[in-house]
């Protein structure tokens, strides 16, 4: 069953996004991470799209910002139970060619003075407005699709969902997010 939420899960923004790993001896790309919210997942090239022969394709989802490597419907809740909210993605006549403009923002394993960080990388405090919205009448709404009997269990299954469907401060900087330092992980 699909249950229109309104604007519960929309936010302002996220620092999600998509990390290529290539070799060092052949400069041949190996695999891709594809940044999902909290957490993540890194495949193998021979399970990418590509567009212009050796481009990978990162799909955003709508409101939701997180990138996947193929269009479609991607469930982020209770996977178990196949309970939660709906990340879409699907081919869009917009893109951004990531190969042309980019730019290095840390290599520390290049040396010191090798990359130079850009200034805003260094601000630490919320980014953006804080989102406050009427969640309890939309959840109401929502609740009130389910039959009788089934309404105290809804309400349990929505304590899975993501705090940010909530509504929530701005958002911190890249620097500290938990993956910054070290290896992306799933």
């Amino acid at each position: 069953m699909n249950i229109e939420m309104g604007k519960i899960g929309e936010h302002v923004a996220d620092w999600e996004h998509f990390t290529l790993r290539l070799s060092n001896f052949t400069g041949e790309l190996w695999n891709v991470y594809f940044s999902e919210h909290s957490g993540g997942e890194w495949l193998d090239t021979c399970n990418l799209e590509f567009i212009d022969w050796n481009k990978p394709i990162v799909y955003s989802s709508k409101h939701g910002h997180a990138s996947f490597p193929h269009p479609g419907s991607y469930i982020q809740g209770s996977s178990k139970l196949g309970i939660g909210m709906r990340n879409d993605t699907a081919r869009s006549k917009y893109y951004i060619d990531s190969s042309t403009r980019y730019q290095i923002i840390a290599a520390e394993y290049l040396g010191v003075g090798v990359v130079t960080e850009p200034d805003w990388l260094q601000y630490m405090r919320e980014w953006g407005p804080t989102i406050v919205d009427d969640v309890r009448s939309e959840l109401d709404k929502i609740i009130s699709h389910f039959p009788i009997f089934l309404r105290f269990s809804a309400e349990t299954l929505f304590e899975l969902f993501p705090t940010e469907i909530y509504g929530e401060e701005g958002l911190t900087g890249p620097k500290e997010k938990d993956n910054w330092i070290g290896d992306e992980r799933s």
